[in-house]
């Protein structure tokens, strides 16, 4: 392919500089803010010179090295002031704007991040005034500088220098999620990026010709990395709408598929599944998902029953099985750490379940595992004792660990995290460096199976269970449970453990639908059906179910489940129950 000899460039910066001279009139982004309408095109010449005239302005104000926050709620901007803080040499920090405002978490998710950083200005954009509204409940953050970015004209980019930048230099921090500890700013450098995308564009097969359709967030590594930057790295076409497009109405993003003739589109697990659940068939009578070539699920733990749900459901809309793409990344591995093989059926794998809380494989069971690929190109994967820190072979549970150059610099004024983290040696043979996951999986026929998080292992008379799985059987168990909003955990009791159960429930849009006559079922009958799906699937009982109003389940920015979080809302009773038995559940509105 004409790709892998093209990119030569050892910085984003002198990427999107390559390729406003290649492709200059080329569209390089269409922007959908509502999920349907063109509200914003950029060629590539476009957002070079934008950028351009962006970073003359940083100029003024920072230096090569300082950090820029990237605040702002219109994909057009945030694209915009990524890309000018590449060329102005200072370190992007992508923020999620922390909305509803009223928000405490993620208030304070905000506050800690500007602190850690030592943020010395703000890039914003857009109709939204994000500097007023924080402006009560974040003062430090306020009292910074602030550039609307589409207030600076394009011509200012004559004004722009270009500074010194290496491929080792950080481009940005990519603060991690914070699913199970504090965030933590990963220091993702230039080389990083490179490496890690000529890692995706070969492992996913793409090209110049590709068209991404997206409605991930940009602040998060799958939607920036895996988008944006995939797409001025493979010299392609992006069509990106915001999340909340989406997930109001999931239909949005199939149809821009359709209408753009969209050949990638990737997403968490239950983006997928809300496309079986939320999209009635008679809308999808006007999807033609013949173009896309590639589905990639990752990000969260992706469930075979998804996988052939969401195949069945869309193969009379062209959708092709084979197309679906099964990946594990992480930020601390830049983002994509292995990836299937396009055009191969997603690999899965039937395994004992009571072996593998054990550590151990035999297959033939109940559980179904799906493979997210084997190491290619650059990657070696490991899976480590945790404790003791010896390789482990196949057919065995353990942590898993990543070697490769496109792994991270380490966090940001975190040295002794960095060098647990990122510079791990294996025992014995001090082989290394290795970057420890925290995620627990096993290697199958060369196949990786991701089986759970090493700190959320929930451990019941001496057996370990991997609470995704339950919460997944707790979601199967009735319409009115919400997808990804559950929360399994453990907590002490009489001198032992016990486990306890956090779902949102809101009512499923079938029941929306004029004539659906669906009478709203009763707490207690969701409870009970929740303790007998849990008790058939996984032999355990549950101490207690918990019924939640939408939105209280705490998650990250990027949407994954804080669980610890979840647990310390529980005991300290500020969990927002749904209402009691007898009482109708809240509709979505």
């Amino acid at each position: 392919m004409e790709l892998e000899s093209e990119v030569t460039a050892p910085t984003i910066s002198a990427l999107l500089a390559d390729r406003a001279r290649r492709h200059g009139a080329k569209r390089a982004y269409t922007f959908l803010d509502d999920g349907q309408t063109e509200s914003a095109s950029l060629t590539y010449e476009q957002l070079d010179r934008h950028a351009r005239a962006i970073a003359a302005w940083i100029q003024e104000r920072a230096r090569p090295g300082d950090r820029a926050l990237v605040l702002t709620v219109d994909n057009v901007h945030f694209v915009r002031a990524f890309m000018a803080c590449q060329h102005a040499g200072v370190i992007a920090v992508p923020m999620a704007p922390p909305l509803p405002i009223g928000s405490q978490r993620r208030v304070d998710t905000l506050r800690a991040i500007v602190r850690d950083c030592a943020a010395t200005l703000v890039l914003t954009g857009g109709s939204v005034d994000l500097r007023t509204m924080v402006g009560d409940v974040a003062p430090e953050l306020a009292a910074l500088p602030w550039l609307a970015v589409d207030t600076v004209p394009p011509a200012d980019a004559e004004a722009f220098r270009q500074p010194p930048i290496a491929d080792g230099d950080v481009s940005f921090l990519q603060y991690t999620s914070g699913s199970t500890s504090t965030p933590k700013g990963v220091m993702v450098s230039h080389r990083n990026l490179m490496l890690n995308e000529k890692l995706f564009a070969r492992c996913l097969g793409l090209g110049p010709e590709d068209v991404l359709v997206s409605w991930l967030p940009l602040f998060h590594d799958l939607g920036l990395i895996g988008k944006v930057l995939q797409n001025l790295y493979l010299g392609a076409h992006a069509v990106l709408m915001p999340p909340l497009a989406f997930v109001q109405r999931p239909a949005r993003w199939l149809r821009a598929i359709t209408r753009y003739r969209g050949t990638m589109g990737s997403a968490p697990n239950f983006a997928y599944e809300l496309c079986v659940r939320r999209i009635p068939e008679v809308e999808r009578s006007e999807f033609d998902l013949s173009s896309w070539r590639l589905a990639l699920n990752g990000a969260e733990p992706v469930r075979a029953a998804t996988l052939e749900a969401f195949a069945e459901a869309y193969a009379p809309y062209g959708f092709d099985r084979n197309v679906l793409y099964p990946a594990y990344g992480l930020a601390e591995a830049t983002l994509l750490a292995t990836g299937s093989v396009r055009g191969q059926r997603a690999i899965t794998l039937a395994v004992e379940r009571d072996a593998l809380r054990d550590g151990k494989v035999v297959t033939g069971g109940n559980q179904v595992l799906v493979g997210v690929g084997k190491p290619r190109v650059h990657r070696e994967v490991e899976i480590v004792d945790p404790d003791s820190c010896q390789a482990l072979g196949p057919d065995t549970v353990g942590e898993v660990w990543l070697a490769g150059p496109d792994i991270a610099l380490g966090y940001w004024q975190r040295p002794q995290e960095s060098e647990a983290t990122f510079r791990a040696r294996l025992a014995g043979s001090g082989r290394g460096p290795f970057l420890r996951t925290g995620d627990l999986g096993m290697v199958h026929d060369g196949e990786l199976y991701i089986t759970g998080r090493l700190k959320d292992l929930i451990i019941l008379g001496g057996c370990n269970y991997y609470p995704s799985d339950i919460e997944a059987s707790a979601e199967a168990a009735h319409d009115w449970i919400r997808l990804g909003c559950s929360a399994a955990f453990p907590v002490e009791r009489d001198g032992g453990e016990e486990l306890v159960l956090v779902a949102e429930v809101m009512k499923p849009a079938s029941a929306q639908r004029p004539g659906a006559g669906e009478t709203p079922p009763g707490p207690g009958e969701i409870e009970r059906r929740i303790r007998a799906a849990i008790s058939a699937d996984h032999g355990i009982q549950v101490a207690e179910v918990v019924l939640a109003v939408p939105g209280s389940v705490p998650k990250t920015s990027s949407g994954k489940l804080q669980r610890r979080a979840c647990r310390a809302a529980y005991e300290q009773g500020t969990l927002q129950r749904a209402p009691g038995t007898g009482t109708r559940l809240s509709g979505e509105g």
